[in-house]
């Protein structure tokens, strides 16, 4: 038994702001009243991509969530942005389509910097929730690419290319493979690891993130 169980029993923690709750799921109830919950499909034209979704409205709280858990060390956060992925999931009636889960990879430079990927540990949160396998370390990223903040779709998708690899093609041979990043901006990080995966041999790609910052 935890100290935090012994001082606070029948209590948990708001991981958001890290205050006493008796709600479960990491979020406390004035938490989950800043958050927008969309549960949106949205399009991003692409001929590699069947469908793809974000959960959140990309309000000014998600905006300072996301940073904190991206540059911040608030690696826990995946667990209470996992479960409100997993809502979109279950709400666009997706578990049945899914085979295999991935993610985005961070260039090692990068991950080494920051301690994690971001997108992994959702990836990682949600397999083990669903009980779905997940494709770990074989989707790579070898080119390091500069910060693509500004940049607009074509000049991301020219920035991004050949920047992905699939180590074990064998893998994801004919698998219905749910792509998870944390936020879309542009969609062209998501298309070209879609278009990587389906050249090596993947049947189908579903693309889910946390939120979208453009609102495609």
């Amino acid at each position: 038994m935890s100290i935090l169980s012994l001082l606070f029993p029948n209590r948990y923690i708001c991981y958001m702001c890290m205050e006493r709750t008796d709600t479960e799921g990491y979020i406390c109830t004035d938490c989950l009243n800043r958050l927008e919950f969309v549960h949106k499909e949205i399009s991003i034209e692409s001929p590699y991509i069947n469908k793809v979704y974000y959960s959140l409205y990309y309000n000014r709280y998600v905006r300072e969530k996301i940073k904190e858990y991206k540059y911040n060390g608030k690696n826990y956060l995946c667990k209470p942005f996992g479960n409100i992925m997993i809502d979109t999931i279950e709400e666009k009636k997706l578990l049945g389509e899914i085979e295999l889960i991935s993610y985005i990879p961070s260039h090692r430079r990068k991950e080494v910097l920051r301690g994690y990927n971001q997108a992994e540990l959702l990836a990682e949160y949600i397999a083990k929730k669903l009980n779905k396998p997940l494709l770990k370390n074989n989707l790579v990223k070898l080119k390091w690419t500069e910060n693509q903040t500004h940049s607009n779709k074509a000049e991301r998708a020219i920035n991004l290319r050949d920047s992905f690899h699939i180590k074990n093609p064998i893998e994801i041979k004919d698998k219905k493979i749910l792509l998870i990043d944390d936020i879309i901006t542009t969609g062209a990080t998501m298309e070209e690891c879609s278009r990587v995966l389906m050249n090596s041999g993947a049947r189908e790609i579903i693309g889910l993130a946390l939120t979208s910052s453009k609102q495609l």
